[in-house]
């Protein structure tokens, strides 16, 4: 399979103060909150005491993954979203938002994330959220706590002008497997502006089972398709992280879409995280269901990686609305970018950000659209594996949600 597209501009990143601006940064990034460990706003003190006792809330266990943020309708100030994985117990809050002294309560509010598993209406546990140009957010909650199969694994969509839910989907048990691990969700809507919207797929990465789940939203259809690209790549399961030596075996993780383009196809990239490569397949292949099921015979024709490859692994990724694609280098620590445009090589990656102020992993990654017409560039960097090793320490900082503005070279 040919895969084409067309050529796009260049970006370059400059900062942007913004009201919840801490400290700048001497890149192009600036720091929008950091925190030594999380702290959580409950509903009242009955409620914190509960989470306590029931070890819902264990202190220092929380790690945040991905960050989103939302205008909505001309709004300086963005509204910040939080995802808290519960990969154990000791998570209080899965889904939340930021306030100005940088605690995260509960989204929709406390309720939803209160169940621990016990109420399957509610939310079990989300890694990443993804919000559209129709003002939804999207939620990909996995079902698990730990390793244990709660809930059964749902996507819902809430929106963002009410904070409604306006769409639920239960992934049905033959498209997702005892390993599975729904992380990522990209979605793709059809429609040319945010009053079309009908027209909407969600396509998910399943970092454990190897896969990826395509939601068709319009006709509540889920299916699954899977290819060796998915899997990680064993030669690449050592890490280097902020000096120790990690192995990790994850399979695909970072995903984007390329923009979209009235009547043209969209392409999503993807990668696995143990790996140090780049994939891209054509989504009207994985939006054909018939087509995913009668070609499993013939998996080179789903997708195609890129000769060159990255100098380390990467996490997520992001795309902008001119083609350049962001994503994160563990070694050397760095923010990167690609214009897609340009063959998928070292020589054409653009250093946006080194060291510093960066933290080992950027889990989280978005692109936001502002009021003023700019794009914006939004991440989370963790100790993540600090967190799991139990060797933080309140001497330093553990997470940090960095933002910076992406205006366009004059074309």
């Amino acid at each position: 399979m040919t895969i084409t597209t067309k050529k796009f501009y260049l970006l370059s990143l400059l900062c942007l103060t913004f009201l919840w601006t801490i400290v700048r940064c001497q890149n192009s990034l600036n720091i929008i909150r950091q925190w030594v460990a999380l702290e959580f706003e409950y509903p009242n003190e009955e409620s914190r005491v509960r989470a306590i006792a029931n070890k819902y809330y264990v202190p220092g266990l929380s790690v945040p993954v991905d960050v989103d943020a939302y205008y909505g309708y001309g709004s300086q100030n963005p509204r910040i979203f939080i995802t808290v994985p519960r990969i154990n117990v000791g998570r209080p809050i899965t889904l939340g938002t930021l306030d100005e002294n940088g605690l995260i309560s509960g989204y929709p509010d406390y309720s939803w994330n209160d169940n621990q598993g016990r109420n399957c209406e509610g939310l079990t546990s989300v890694f990443r959220v993804a919000i559209d140009n129709c003002h939804r957010l999207w939620v990909m909650d996995t079902g698990l706590i730990g390793r244990q199969q709660k809930c059964r694994p749902q996507l819902l969509a809430f929106d963002l002008r009410t904070d409604q839910l306006i769409y639920r989907h239960r992934v049905p048990s033959e498209n997702f497997m005892a390993n599975s691990q729904f992380v990522t969700p990209v979605v793709d809507v059809r429609g040319s502006g945010p009053d079309d919207c009908a027209d909407t797929f969600v396509y998910v990465a399943d970092v454990f089972g190897f896969g990826l789940l395509v939601v068709d939203v319009a006709r509540n259809r889920s299916w699954r398709v899977t290819h060796r690209y998915f899997y990680p790549y064993p030669s690449r399961g050592l890490f280097n992280i902020d000096g120790q030596i990690i192995e990790n075996m994850d399979g695909v993780l970072g995903m984007a879409l390329s923009p979209y383009i009235k009547g043209c196809d969209r392409l999503l990239y993807f990668h696995s995280f143990a790996s140090t490569t780049e994939n891209v397949v054509r989504t009207s292949l994985l939006r054909n269901d018939s087509f995913i099921q009668n070609s499993n015979a013939n998996p080179t024709s789903k997708g195609n990686v890129f000769r060159e490859e990255r100098p380390s692994q990467s996490a997520a990724q992001a795309m902008d609305n001119d083609g350049v694609l962001y994503f994160g280098l563990i070694e050397p620590l760095s923010i990167m970018s690609w214009n897609t445009s340009t063959n998928f090589s070292p020589h054409n990656f653009n250093q946006i950000a080194v060291n510093g102020e960066l933290l080992p992993i950027s889990f989280g990654m978005k692109v936001v659209n502002n009021p003023k017409g700019h794009q914006e560039l939004w991440l989370m960097t963790t100790n993540l594996y600090r967190t799991l090793t139990r060797t933080l320490t309140p001497d330093r900082i553990n997470f940090i949600i960095h933002a910076g503005d992406i205006p366009a070279f004059e074309k």
